[in-house]
């Protein structure tokens, strides 16, 4: 492989969490080869990932900011992608949450209001603040 795309090992992170338990299903593929296409992974890139994902590390966010910008990215790459929608979006926005070290019990609520704040099209300090602010 030649060179790596901007997003190479978040996409790499990504496979990986989705192929935990080394299959997939022809939903999954789907999504991946969807999210490869927004994330402008080109064919042979992906073709590398997806044989390799289990080279991939997958980096733990360490604070509270860091989950809180990459769930911000996460959500505004599904939540764009016109292919898939409402359960659907929720579906994977939760195991990506869970993924990057939200506590379970709060990934439900995270994920709602993630979506709904994305909407509105803001930036991503504004959604750190609305996140953090979820319960007042």
């Amino acid at each position: 492989m030649k060179s790596e795309s901007t997003y190479h090992y978040q996409f790499g992170a990504i496979v990986k969490i989705t192929l935990r338990d080394g299959k997939i299903s022809d939903e999954e593929k789907t999504f991946l080869s969807h999210l490869a296409t927004i994330m402008e992974i080109p064919k042979e890139e992906y073709d590398h990932i997806m044989q390799n994902y289990i080279t991939y590390p997958l980096e733990p966010t360490t604070t509270y900011n860091e989950r809180l910008g990459s769930m911000y990215t996460l959500t505004k790459l599904i939540s764009d992608d016109k292919t898939i929608s409402g359960e659907q979006q929720t579906f994977w926005l939760e195991r990506m949450a869970k993924a990057i070290g939200f506590t379970p019990g709060n990934v439900k609520y995270i994920v709602a209001k993630s979506l709904a704040v994305i909407e509105k099209r803001i930036d991503q300090e504004t959604y750190k603040e609305e996140i953090k602010n979820i319960n007042k």
